[in-house]
């Protein structure tokens, strides 16, 4: 039984030797073949949709009947503010937007008001968002809401989960001016915002619940069961401030 374990341990040791005498492969000739890719700008008639300002990686449905401006460069979605109904009051009160509202896997939820803008030209050239508010709030009878301001509060920007881009400047607070002089919103230079970006007015629903707010003065002369609104323009340029 010895001589059999020896005589086995001795043949397995020959088989797994190093064999030091293999030869180098001589070299018979080369070939070179090429890779290549093609790009082409995104159409301009192409919207990008909007995304779930708490989760950019899902696509959604607003509840909005706006498109976006569509193209390689575009604003995607923009909420509307609604401040509800206000109980006429001759003190001066700060009233909350609403939040917004998305479908989201077929189902409709709160989430923040925001901005989005998707950056697909390729060039990094960076680019920027303003907004402007075209006159004071009015009613149907063209009677102002005098002194009335809205302010957007509590900006960041957020983008796919994946993604390694240098994030846009937003501004943290605006106070929109009625003459309709543009306030900048977000700011993406050379290298910044490229894809698509969210700028939530809060970074959560719980934080989004008072950051858009409409101020009007107790002096203000306010009618019963009159709509007062206005109109924002929100404006992207193609060059960075």
């Amino acid at each position: 039984m010895l001589a059999t374990v020896a005589v086995t341990t001795a043949f397995a040791a020959s088989l797994i030797a190093p064999n030091n005498t293999i030869a180098k492969a001589a070299e018979i000739g080369t070939l070179d073949s090429t890779g290549s890719v093609v790009f082409k700008a995104q159409d301009s008639s192409d919207n990008n949709n909007p995304v779930d300002p708490l989760n950019p990686d899902t696509p959604v449905d607003p509840d909005s009947t706006d498109p976006g401006t569509g193209g390689p460069l575009s604003i995607d979605y923009a909420s509307s503010f609604d401040f509800g109904t206000q109980t006429i009051s001759g003190e001066t009160k700060t009233y909350t937007a609403k939040l917004d509202q998305m479908t989201v896997d077929g189902s409709k939820v709160d989430v923040p008001n925001n901005v989005q803008v998707t950056d697909n030209r390729g060039n990094n050239a960076g680019w920027q968002l303003t907004v402007a508010e075209n006159g004071q709030l009015t009613d149907g009878s063209s009677r102002a809401l005098d002194g009335a301001a809205i302010t957007i509060t509590k900006a960041s920007a957020v983008t796919r989960s994946d993604s390694d881009i240098p994030a846009p400047t937003v501004a943290t607070s605006i106070t929109l001016n009625p003459d309709g002089t543009a306030a900048m919103v977000m700011n993406a230079e050379a290298e910044e915002g490229m894809g698509h970006w969210v700028d939530n007015f809060g970074a959560d629903n719980t934080e989004a619940a008072d950051a858009v707010t409409l101020n009007v003065p107790g002096k203000s002369a306010k009618y019963s069961d009159s709509a007062y609104t206005t109109s924002l323009t929100w404006t992207l340029s193609d060059t960075p401030s």
